[in-house]
């Protein structure tokens, strides 16, 4: 996210501090990639998944494909972290449930790459 689209975060977050509605409407980009979100799981996992791998989910979830080294991994957790972290949406409290439940399972995801190439 450039320094511009950060700014428009904070502005937008400010702007609605203390107010009874806190749900910003989003612009077209920012709900297609919630929209994205919501067939992201059964669509990762039939794009990536092989048979019987147990490790196959934690590349589905960081979307790489199987058998990826570690720096691929590492920069798509670097840019999950950016598109889904929860504090991107504190003033939407139905999109930061769900972005603090992906960033759980993307997290867990890493710490399983993190252990086993290191």
């Amino acid at each position: 996210m450039s320094f511009f689209g950060r700014l428009k975060n904070i502005i937008r977050s400010n702007i609605n501090f203390g107010n009874e509605k806190t749900d910003i409407p989003l612009n077209n980009f920012e709900q297609q990639n919630f929209q994205n979100y919501q067939n992201y799981e059964e669509e990762k996992k039939e794009e990536v998944m092989p048979d019987n791998r147990p490790d196959a989910e934690y590349y589905a979830i960081l979307e790489v494909k199987y058998g990826a080294d570690f720096e691929e991994i590492k920069k798509s957790y670097k840019r999950l972290l950016k598109k889904y972290h929860p504090d991107l949406f504190h003033n939407q409290p139905q999109k930061f449930k769900t972005a603090e439940k992906l960033m759980e399972k993307i997290n867990a995801a890493y710490s399983f790459f993190e252990e086993k190439y290191k």
